[in-house]
């Protein structure tokens, strides 16, 4: 089996998720308040897992597994054995040096004197600034001759943690913007939802200082194509969506919809940010009905001032 997709698959997040520290909080048993003596030696190996994951240490991840033990992926792809999860690790290391991870459980469950059920959430992040992995998790610890270890960890899908993460990456939107075009002035502006998991927008088009058409737009977490996904309705009677995909700084928004009359309309929009407060946008392979029409290249769109105090 390739030992690689770990490092490119969610798997890792499932392992970072058993090192929950001394600080989050738990389900499990417990007397008047306090943590049982199980509990604390299961919270004890998550701190252990936690100085040899960011020490990158992979022998001593491996050594807080049973020898049998196992990481399981949503694919269901396992990883069996010691010295293959101490490999697996290993090439995670190599590949992300100086990740980090953060965890919250949400359980800790003993269905017998000697076997325990952890739940939670984790996330994985990277120096490099690739995106942050998040995902939930299931761990079973088994208690041998000689302490708690683990026998089994799996990822677990989790839709919600996705969303969030995902729209997110859209927060530097927020606020109003200007384009700098000679031919016409568009003002936009963006905020979060009340629930902060969508983005709306509502934009307006001025040409010779008179207002031409306005609309509005919904950025939101689609849950079918699993990408981020935008309605948009125009004061023309025009209805468009289309889905987010991101390349580096750019975001690539492939629309569709029809327009106040009733033809067909398509596009590739190009979102590029080129500094904190600028931004260009394009529009190409631009099709109204039947009718190929030019692209747009190149307007620049600029982050408004707030107005003085």
């Amino acid at each position: 089996m390739r030992q690689t997709m770990i490092v490119a698959g969610v798997l890792v997040v499932a392992f970072t998720a058993i090192a929950a520290t001394a600080q989050q909080t738990s389900e499990a048993p417990r007397q008047a308040g306090v943590l049982t003596e199980d509990e604390q030696a299961i919270r004890l190996t998550a701190a252990n897992f936690v100085k040899a994951y960011n020490a990158g240490d992979a022998k001593a991840v491996a050594a807080l597994f049973m020898e049998r033990g196992e990481i399981v992926n949503e694919e269901g792809e396992s990883v069996q054995g010691q010295a293959a999860i101490e490999q697996a690790f290993a090439e995670i290391f190599k590949a992300h040096p100086k990740s980090q991870i953060k965890v919250t459980i949400q359980s800790i469950r003993f269905v017998s004197p000697t076997v325990a059920m952890e739940d939670g959430t984790s996330t994985v992040t990277h120096p490099s600034g690739e995106r942050a992995e998040q995902n939930r998790y299931s761990v079973v610890h088994v208690k041998q001759e000689g302490g708690w270890r683990m026998a089994s960890a799996r990822d677990l899908p989790d839709e919600e943690a996705s969303a969030s993460e995902e729209i997110k990456q859209l927060g530097g939107l927020i606020g109003e913007w200007v384009s700098e075009s000679p031919s016409e002035l568009v003002i936009a502006s963006y905020r979060w939802a009340d629930d902060r998991r969508s983005i709306l927008s509502e934009f307006k088009v001025q040409i010779g200082g008179r207002p031409a058409r306005s609309g509005s737009e919904r950025i939101a977490w689609d849950p079918l194509t699993k990408k981020l996904h935008c309605w948009v309705v125009n004061s023309e009677g025009g209805l468009a969506e289309g889905a987010w995909t991101r390349n580096g700084n750019q975001w690539l928004i492939k629309m569709s919809g029809v327009t106040g009359d009733g033809k067909p309309a398509s596009s590739t929009n190009v979102l590029t940010r080129v500094a904190k407060h600028r931004m260009t946008w394009q529009s190409r392979d631009r099709v109204i009905g039947d009718e190929v029409m030019p692209n747009i290249e190149g307007i620049s769109i600029v982050r408004k001032p707030p107005k003085p105090m």
